[in-house]
């Protein structure tokens, strides 16, 4: 059983709501409620944090080989079967990994799934960025 993270940008909406709402941009993580009026993020109990839902990623279940939570979204190097991708974007789908590789062009040269196995990731994967903060990172190549 894996635990059900979101992750998302606060986005403050064009009429105030109430509570401390961090800073445009801030990512939050926590409990999604994507179909409420104001999209949002339960981050503690009794805050919530106003999103983007552009942003919106969840935790895929297994973390990187540095121990970091890797989400939907995430951009990553790895090493597969003896194969070497940069800058893959990571997707979960059916509990597989989805990982495509774009070239320089930003076409899709390659798709990859992983299966992830009771302890996490065996092939070495490393989150560099994700897809929001560093779209330059999705020009990479499969080597």
């Amino acid at each position: 059983m894996r635990d059900i993270v979101f992750r998302a940008k606060v986005k403050r909406p064009a009429k105030p709501i109430l509570g401390e709402i961090l800073p445009d941009g801030t990512w939050v993580y926590g409990e999604l409620h994507a179909t409420s009026r104001v999209p949002h993020i339960h981050d503690t109990p009794f805050s919530k944090q106003p999103i983007d839902p552009e942003t919106v990623g969840q935790y895929i279940g297994v973390k990187d080989k540095d121990g970091k939570q890797i989400f939907e979204g995430d951009i990553v190097d790895c090493w597969s079967q003896g194969r070497h991708c940069t800058n893959g974007i990571v997707t979960w789908m059916e509990n597989r990994i989805f990982i495509t590789i774009k070239g320089k062009d930003g076409h899709v040269v390659d798709n990859w799934h992983i299966m992830p196995n009771n302890n996490g990731i065996d092939d070495g994967l490393s989150v560099i960025g994700n897809i929001y903060d560093n779209p330059e990172l999705t020009k990479g190549e499969s080597k």
